[in-house]
């Protein structure tokens, strides 16, 4: 019984595997900041003709500022997320011929499809923004997570706004999320 030492370059190798997942790659993480906040007074290009002003203090995990510019000359791009203490504000975005209405309908039986702890929680009830865009919205619960969508048809294009988290984060940022909804405008309507 002894130590073969023709092992000794594996177990090497093995070991600084794990070492580099164990606590290098940690380390790097921790070093590079992963940091987009949105500044006071910023706004979100939602469609290539509605912006919508985000509260401060929100993470833009995708979507571009009004004030970007893309390689390609792209004004907006098909989703936004935004994430803040739990709650993703996600707008979608895509050509859509029907009503406000129907796009949520749809959304719904879409929804539903992802299993049995969906379900609306509130009837639909009608939205407009502070810019007079006309949408509707309802809420949703699924699992420990709550939320909201809410709908629009602006020049042929549908937009889905659904925000979702954990109710007590929702409801303490209730206040930025309804006003981030109520700031929806066609570009030249009051948009910044």
């Amino acid at each position: 019984m002894g130590l073969d030492r023709r092992s000794l370059p594996y177990a090497g190798v093995a070991f600084a595997v794990i070492a580099l997942w164990a606590w290098i790659m940690p380390w790097v993480n921790d070093q590079v900041a992963w940091d987009d906040p949105v500044r006071a007074g910023e706004s979100i290009q939602v469609t290539d003709d509605v912006t919508m002003t985000a509260a401060s203090g929100w993470g833009v995990i995708s979507g571009l500022r009004t004030t970007d510019e893309t390689r390609g000359g792209e004004k907006a791009v098909g989703q936004v997320v935004l994430v803040k203490s739990g709650v993703a504000f996600t707008t979608l975005q895509g050509p859509f011929d029907g009503s406000a209405r129907a796009l949520l309908s749809s959304v719904e039986r879409i929804a539903a499809t992802g299993g049995a702890d969906f379900h609306t929680s509130s009837s639909i009830r009608n939205v407009t923004t502070a810019s007079g865009l006309r949408g509707v919205a309802q809420d949703f619960a699924s699992g420990r997570n709550v939320g909201t969508v809410t709908t629009f048809v602006v020049g042929g294009v549908g937009i889905e706004v659904q925000v979702v988290g954990p109710e007590a984060q929702l409801a303490a940022l209730s206040s930025e999320t309804d006003a981030m909804i109520a700031s929806l405008a066609r570009d030249g309507s009051g948009a910044s």
